[in-house]
C-alpha cells in the first residue's frame, strides 16, 4: 500500500524561495528553509497529514497508533524525520546528544543524521567536526572567540551522502540542496551563529553548556562518508548509502518499468524527474510511505530516496 504525505512547511532564518521552487510546492510562503516529508511529531502542525487511500485526511501520528501491522517496527514512537532542506543562508552550527545523554534527559534515543546532496555549487563545504582535543582547550577558543580556529570544514559535491553521528558539530551551508534523514529526538543544540542579529538586533540564544557537553572528541570526517554499496540494473540502480540501527537509507534510479517488493516499511521521496508509482504519476518533492510486505510498480524516469529501519 502507498500512503502519500503533504509536506509541512518549516519555516527559518535562513530560508527563502528555493525550496518551493525546487521541489513545485506553490502553497509555501516565503521564508522556508526546510520541508518535513515524514514526520510524527506531537503537537499541532508537527505530523504530516495523509493525502488519498484509505486514511486520507489523518496524520501520521495518529495511523502509527491506530495501525501498527502497517509497519511492525520495533520502535514505540516514529523513529525518524525526513526533510527537503534548501538554505539561502548558511545554517548555525550544531550538535545533536548521543544516546547516552539523551537518556539522562529522558529521550528514548539519541540524534544521528544524514544529508544526501541533491545539489551543490561549485566549491561548496559543510561544517563538519571541530579542531580541539578536549573539553578545555575547547572552551578557551569559545571564550576567546576563535571560531576558525574550532571549525572543520568539509568539501562537498552533488550525489554526496554524509553521516552525522551525534556527538559531531555540523551545519549546511548556503547553496546547498539535501534529503535529511534524522532520528526523531528533536532536540538541536545550537552553538554558534556568527554573531547574526534578527530584525530587533537581538542574537539567537545558544545552548552552549549542553552542546559543550555533547562533544565528541574521537569524531573525525572519516566518519562522514559511509561506503555504498551496489545492486539492481539498469532499470533500478539502488545504492545502499548506510545501514545502521538508527536508519537505512538507499536511493533508487529509476529508468523504465520494474516490480520492486519491500519487506519493510519505506519512506520514499522523489528527489528528481518524475514516473509513475503503482500507476500514481509522482515528481520531484512527493513522498509517500510503503507499508510493509509491499509491491511497488515503479516506472519513468526519476530518482527515489528511501529511508527504512532495518
Amino acid at each position: 500500500m502507498l500512503l502519500f504525505t503533504k509536506p509541512i512547511a518549516r519555516p527559518a532564518i535562513w530560508g527563502g524561495t528555493l525550496l518551493r521552487e525546487y521541489f513545485r510546492y506553490p502553497d509555501f510562503p516565503d521564508g522556508i528553509g526546510q520541508s518535513w516529508s515524514f514526520s510524527a511529531q506531537e503537537g499541532a502542525g508537527q505530523s504530516n497529514v495523509l493525502v488519498g487511500g484509505p486514511y486520507d485526511g489523518k496524520t501520521l501520528l495518529e495511523v502509527w497508533q491506530e495501525a501498527p501491522e502497517l509497519f511492525r517496527s520495533r520502535w514505540e514512537r516514529f523513529p525518524v524525520i525526513i526533510s527537503l532542506v534548501a538554505p539561502v543562508d548558511d545554517l548555525s552550527l550544531q550538535i545533536h546528544p548521543t544516546a547516552a545523554i539523551a537518556a539522562q534527559a529522558g529521550y528514548p534515543t539519541g540524534k544521528n543524521e544524514a544529508w544526501y546532496f541533491l545539489e551543490a555549487k561549485e566549491g561548496a563545504s559543510i561544517v563538519y567536526g571541530q579542531q580541539t582535543k578536549n573539553e578545555a582547550e575547547l572552551r578557551a577558543k569559545i571564550a576567546a572567540d576563535q571560531w576558525q580556529d574550532i571549525i572543520e570544514y568539509l568539501p562537498v559535491h552533488q550525489g554526496d551522502f554524509v553521516y552525522l553521528p551525534a556527538g559531531i558539530v555540523h551545519a549546511l551551508k548556503k547553496g546547498s540542496i539535501v534529503y535529511e534523514i534524522q532520528q526523531a529526538t528533536d532536540v538541536t543544540y545550537r552553538f554558534y551563529d556568527y554573531h547574526r542579529r534578527d530584525a530587533q538586533g537581538h542574537e539567537r540564544p545558544l545552548q552552549l553548556e549542553e552542546a559543550i557537553r555533547c562533544v565528541d572528541y574521537s569524531l573525525t570526517q572519516q566518519d562522514a562518508h559511509p561506503a555504498p554499496v551496489n545492486a539492481g540494473d539498469e532499470t533500478v540502480r539502488v545504492t545502499t548509502f548506510i545501514r545502521n540501527d538508527s536508519f537505512c537509507v538507499r536511493r533508487y534510479d529509476v529508468n523504465g518499468e520494474k516490480t520492486l517488493h519491500f519487506d519493510h516499511y519505506e519512506l520514499m521521496t522523489c528527489t528528481a524527474g518524475e514516473g509513475t508509482l503503482n500507476g500514481t504519476p509522482v515528481h520531484i518533492g512527493e513522498s509517500c510511505l510503503v507499508t510493509v510486505d509491499s509491491d511497488v510498480t515503479v516506472a519513468g524516469h526519476m530518482t527515489l530516496m528511501t529511508t527504512a529501519e532495518e
